[in-house]
């Protein structure tokens, strides 16, 4: 994306280059990392075993950058994580959306 463009959006949103910029470069860092995830297995709801949990979850933590990791709670904390999505409970809810 050249400067004018970069610019010209800035403008449109009301927003500082700079911001447009730090949101491209946060676009592409997390296109890596959504891209580097396209092997893991999504379950359907409640189809989650333990082997297949842990397995996402080592895939998970090879994937996912280190400060985000630690975030989570470590590797417990994703296998925690990894866990509650495959109870079958409402996604939206656990992320704080949805109906409460």
């Amino acid at each position: 994306m050249n400067d004018s463009r970069i610019m010209r959006i800035a403008r449109g949103s009301g927003r500082h280059v700079r911001e447009v910029m730090e949101m491209l470069e946060e676009y592409k860092r997390l296109a890596k990392i959504w891209s580097k995830m396209k092997g893991l297995k999504i379950p359907t709801r409640g189809d989650m075993n333990m082997r297949s949990r842990n397995m996402n979850a080592q895939h998970m933590s090879r994937v996912l950058p280190p400060q985000m990791l630690k975030q989570i709670g470590g590797m417990g904390g994703l296998q925690n994580l990894m866990k509650q999505m495959g109870s079958g409970k409402d996604m939206m809810g656990m992320f704080g959306g949805g109906e409460s």
